[in-house]
């Protein structure tokens, strides 16, 4: 999942007054020589408790893909893709819960509609591995990713020489941490760019909490 800071537009001060409920969009795109009819539905859902307003996102996609029907070539089909959004208004932060490139996707469906701006949030990894070295009654265990392949694992590993050479070399791609979060130990991978992937199974609603939790380091 990937997580978007929100600036409204247009002197817009409450995001809430953006979104409204239940839109409809509709364009026309050239597709195999017809002009098809693409439609985008936003349906407006429940809020968490965290204050995550839930939007589900349905829209006609078009696609290169070489392909014979009824006797005739085509390069392009349109298919339907649905994606899982959630926009806190007051904080303003949109998470989109889907695969890295479907998340600009879905995010982009949201900047393209409403007047809004949204930029990926990054999270402070160097903050994330510091954090690791000061366990504060939680268990801590961090994996560092780089370029070149090469991990390290441990604990206190921010002290390390491996470890000054590496940010110096800008070697530094992500870094997996597993610690007790709650009553749930959860291990989870950020990467520089601020994707975010949960190995461990966590409904959306705790997904959302451990995001706060994220955004505070």
């Amino acid at each position: 999942m990937s997580v978007f800071d929100v600036t409204p537009r247009e002197e817009i001060h409450q995001i809430d007054e953006i979104v409204r409920e239940g839109q409809h969009f509709s364009d026309t795109q050239r597709v195999n020589n017809f002009d098809e009819t693409l439609e985008t539905w936003i349906f407006a859902n429940e809020t968490s408790p965290a204050g995550y307003k839930n939007y589900r996102i349905v829209t006609d996609e078009v696609f290169d893909f070489r392909a014979r029907v009824k006797g005739e070539h085509i390069d392009q089909v349109v298919r339907q893709e649905t994606y899982q959004i959630y926009l806190h208004s007051q904080k303003k932060r949109l998470v989109a819960m889907c695969r890295k490139e479907d998340a600009f996707k879905a995010a982009g469906i949201f900047e393209n509609r409403f007047p809004m701006q949204l930029e990926k949030h990054r999270f402070n990894i160097l903050g994330i591995i510091a954090e690791s070295a000061d366990v504060r009654g939680a268990r801590f265990n961090v994996q560092i990713e780089t370029v070149t392949g090469v991990s390290l694992k441990g604990s206190n590993i921010d002290g390390t020489q491996y470890y000054t050479s590496m940010l110096q070399s800008g070697q530094l791609t992500g870094v997996i941490v597993t610690y007790d979060h709650g009553d749930r130990t959860v291990t989870f991978r950020v990467s520089v760019d601020g994707t975010l992937l949960f190995y461990t199974p966590l409904s959306e609603y705790e997904s959302l909490e451990f995001i706060e939790m994220l955004y505070g380091i």
